[in-house]
């Protein structure tokens, strides 16, 4: 009788021990996917920004507004974009805002359901990053990231309109309504608007996408 009772505790222990080995297994497995599956993901650039040209700038005034630049983007892996990041040299107009989009291959064809509104500070050398409200997950091909130049404060707007009377001292000294950005070396468009078509440029204002390979 006793090693009866004895057996079955021993029986009892082994099927505990080998619950608690195969919780502890399957926690390990699920920790060891967690590990995998983000070192398979690890953020980086989809593509550089070109050779910085020095000291050219792409200057935007206030009769700009509505004025494109993009860069072309080549896509080799599935990509899923998080961030956006552009430089400023300078802004001194206020109430500047940008519009970001980006365009699959050469048909322009939004990809975003809105495009990204980017409010500018005022003030000098900044790096401003655009951080996108919907999942952009962009597949093998060819892309453009368009930034456009949307609005700027009413009162600098209406300065601006009559510009076309200005004469040389005045125009000079309305200069200091810009938005500048450095320039790069790397193939780009610009247009005076959104329906305009685009003209291929050598130049653009150097953009840096980031986000993860989708494997």
């Amino acid at each position: 009788m006793e090693k009866t009772i004895l057996a079955i505790v021993m029986l009892l222990l082994l099927a505990t021990t080998a619950r608690g080995s195969e919780q502890t297994h399957n926690s390990d497995e699920q920790l060891q996917e967690v590990v995998v599956w983000g070192s398979k993901r690890k953020q980086k650039s989809l593509s550089n920004r070109g050779t910085r040209i020095p000291g050219a700038v792409s200057v935007f005034t206030p009769d700009k507004v509505g004025y494109e630049v993009g860069t072309a983007l080549n896509v080799k892996h599935r990509f899923e974009v998080e961030s956006i990041t552009l430089d400023i040299v300078s802004n001194s107009i206020e109430g500047a805002t940008l519009s970001l989009q980006i365009y699959r291959d050469s048909t322009y064809a939004p990809l975003l359901s809105r495009p990204i509104l980017i409010a500018v500070p005022q003030g000098k050398k900044q790096t401003l990053t655009a951080v996108p409200t919907e999942r952009i997950l962009l597949e093998p091909g060819s892309y453009s990231v368009g930034i456009t130049f949307a609005d700027c404060s009413e009162a600098i707007k209406q300065q601006w309109a009559e510009s076309f009377q200005w004469d040389a001292t005045t125009r000079y000294e309305m200069q200091r309504h810009s938005l500048q950005f450095p320039l790069y070396l790397k193939e780009g468009y610009i247009r005076g608007t959104t329906d305009d078509t685009p003209e291929k440029n050598k130049a653009n204002i150097g953009l840096k996408v980031m986000g993860r390979v989708c494997k």
